[in-house]
């Protein structure tokens, strides 16, 4: 058993649940252009001795439905939070849920305003002791970051949480200046049946059936707008914060994970932000610390509440005199697409980049065989070139989006298959553990015979039985090698000196074990490929050859002692109920088509603490690409959600397909609504979208 004096709520200490909680239920929030935004409120009630106690407030802003698909886990939350002398408010984004409006896109200028003018509105309420946070994992942690930015007074702190300060080089849409398949049509195709769910009716009254309509009839289809933004621009600055760091005045507290999609920025705004911060990153992927794989896990909320304490209550409880970047450095698993923990040992830092931080250079060098070359700590002076062609339906071997989630939505497996058909570059066995933590890079001195081309790294743990475990990867458009916001082709035949920078990691190389680099083309199905058949040769030796950077930590580089995370539960109730069907995730070889397909499903029901009120969805995808034809691949998605309540059953069915030519990408989009079994609504969107260098 725990001594006193080690326990974590001991020794950081958080604030205990005191307080009773009254729950109010589509609480409008007036902002400045006439709507009222529906939210939902715990509120704590003061205590017996303290009649006029005053709280903080944390505010959530999503769109994903407080009032049935996230009312379970809101409620619980809620309650919880309020109990400890917090106010949470889960506002729905104009356009979705219960509140008016349409919602013309995601992270609009309107919508940062509404967040704006909430915090304000929060901290006026009579019950409120005028302080504000913002709080929110993905698309809540975004809204955090951008309300931040505006500066609303009241606004003291934020913890965004697997969210980016970057819309174009780190969300959904495009990677490296690739577009996404796995994740962008998907996401967008999902909200076009999300954003047709209606309001919740007992708040809507008798105008409810006309605000659905107006809200079917007026939201578009945010992939297209998405499609046509190829670049980087002011359409992707708007929401990001980059590159005004400064802008931020709110005390920062960033939560990341190695395995999700969204771990490079916590990195940057460490480096780059100028307001209070502090940085945690877990193995995690794209869900809660408390439960996300790949453990180990710890108790977010008490992280949270901590930080909260301080900013919105003034408790002086050391938490900003803790160590202000913290990290776990994995070590070598046996690969999985579902592990429930990795070795390996948290570590902590004063601030980050690490002062002791340093570059250590491998060189590309060929191998006794095509395709299998060697990694080598001083270049070879004599000139060779490594040739490979373009293979779109490389990759099927590694995660099925770029950052992972839950079942289908896995990790990296045994790479083996995958490399066997692509360049790689191996190191001799280490003699001591390596410690590789930040930024790796591949400078790449690459020729093709095409235009268009996509350069795809991944860094590799080699164990002694050959086993191949991904680390990180790295994806670069190379038409976008100078510039995101002004591409240029390559010149056939001309060697281009680029570089591919990696996905953040902190993982330690053991003694016997080697460092791999692969090589490919493509990475499918998390990025469209390139559509131009084409041969591709990797310079190496000489004075400019492709060579691997490494950002390695000294065995006797400072660190912090580790705060003692707390790592049971927090406790939280769990109203209602869930059941999933089991997730699909399958990877079909078309022998005569020479096609690869990768097929997923996951579809669930949650059922209201209520017991009446339930809402059943999900969604297919079927991903398609051809080695025969770079140019013609295809994202077929389709999505479900049937909602009962009050009553009524609605049902909602959206479809979407992307197919590519050599020249331009070709959408189709449906949507079908019925109310109790009679049609309520149905439109299709068409559109042709010409491919950008991309």
């Amino acid at each position: 058993m725990e001594s006193q004096a080690s326990d974590p709520e001991v020794t950081r200490p958080a604030s205990q649940p005191i307080h009773r909680v009254t729950t109010l239920h589509d609480v409008r929030v007036p902002v400045s252009d006439g709507l009222e935004l529906s939210a939902n409120l715990w509120l704590p009630e003061p205590r017996d001795d303290v009649p006029d106690e005053r709280f903080p407030a944390i505010l959530e802003l999503i769109p994903y439905r407080k009032d049935d698909w996230r009312a379970a886990s809101d409620q619980a939350r809620g309650e919880w939070l309020a109990a400890r002398g917090f106010a949470l408010c889960r506002l729905d984004v104009r356009g979705t849920g219960s509140s008016p409006g349409i919602a013309l896109d995601e992270y609009t200028a309107r919508e940062t305003q509404d967040g704006y003018e909430a915090v304000q509105w929060l901290a006026a309420q009579p019950w409120c002791n005028g302080n504000v946070g913002m709080w929110g994992i993905s698309y809540g942690g975004f809204t955090s970051i951008q309300v931040a930015k505006l500066r609303p007074p009241a606004l003291k702190a934020i913890v965004p949480m697997m969210a980016t300060d970057d819309r174009y080089t780190d969300d959904v849409h495009y990677i490296g200046g690739c577009v996404t398949v796995s994740e962008l049509s998907q996401y967008a195709v999902s909200m076009v049946g999300m954003n047709a769910m209606p309001p919740k009716a007992e708040y809507r009254g008798a105008a409810w059936a006309d605000e659905w309509r107006e809200r079917l009839e007026g939201t578009p289809v945010w992939l297209f707008e998405w499609l046509r933004q190829q670049r980087d621009g002011p359409y992707w600055r708007q929401g990001s914060l980059a590159p005004d760091y400064d802008a931020i005045e709110a005390a920062i507290f960033s939560i990341g994970g190695w395995m999700d999609s969204y771990v490079d920025p916590v990195l940057r705004m460490h480096e780059r932000c100028s307001a209070p911060r502090k940085s945690l990153i877990g193995n995690w992927v794209h869900s809660y610390p408390d439960d996300a794989y790949p453990g180990p896990n710890l108790d977010w909320y008490h992280e949270l509440v901590r930080f909260f304490d301080h900013w919105l209550k003034g408790v002086d409880n050391g938490v900003m005199d803790e160590p202000g970047f913290v990290v776990f450095r994995h070590e070598y698993a046996e690969p999985e697409p579902f592990p429930k923990q990795w070795p390996g040992h948290w570590l902590a830092f004063e601030t980050w980049p690490s002062p002791a931080s340093r570059e250590l250079a491998l060189h590309l060098a060929p191998g006794p065989t095509a395709l299998v070359g060697e990694l080598l700590r001083n270049a070879r002076p004599d000139a060779a070139v490594e040739r490979f062609r373009h293979r779109p339906t490389t990759g099927t071997r590694a995660s099925l989006s770029w950052g992972a989630g839950g079942a289908p939505n896995g990790l990296p497996r045994d790479l083996r298959p995958d490399e066997s058909l692509i360049p790689t570059f191996t190191s001799g066995p280490l003699e001591e553990p390596l410690d590789v933590v930040g930024f790796a890079a591949a400078e790449l001195a690459w020729e093709s015979s095409a235009p268009v081309a996509t350069a795809v790294v991944r860094l590799m743990d080699v164990a002694p039985d050959g086993t191949s475990s991904q680390v990180t990867a790295g994806i670069l458009n190379l038409t976008h090698r100078d510039s995101h916001a002004s591409p240029a082709p390559l010149e056939p035949g001309a060697v281009h000196h680029v570089r591919v920078p990696m996905r953040a990691t902190a993982h330690r190389f053991l003694p016997g074990h080697r460092i791999r680099l692969s090589v490919a083309s493509a990475y499918w199905p998390v990025i469209w490929p390139s559509p131009i058949r084409a041969e591709y040769g990797l310079h190496l030796g000489g004075s400019g050859g492709s060579r691997l950077v490494l950002p390695v930590l000294p065995a006797d580089a400072p660190t912090k002692p580790v705060p003692p995370f707390k790592t049971t539960p927090a406790g939280l109730v769990d109203p209602g109920s869930y059941r999933d069907e089991p997730p699909v995730w399958q990877i079909t070889d078309d022998v005569i088509d020479g096609s690869v397909t990768v097929t997923t499903s996951e579809f669930g029901e949650v059922v209201l603490p209520d017991g009446r009120t339930s809402l059943y969805s999900g969604e297919r995808l079927e991903m398609t690409a051809s080695d025969e034809d770079p140019a013609v691949a295809r994202m077929q998605n389709e999505v479900v959600y049937r909602l009962r309540d009050g009553g009524s059953e609605i049902r909602i069915e959206a479809s979407g397909t992307v197919r590519s030519t050599e020249t331009d990408f070709h959408m189709n989009v449906g949507l079908q609504v019925t109310l109790d079994g009679a049609r309520f609504f149905e439109r299709g969107w068409f559109e042709t979208i010409p491919r950008r260098l991309v």
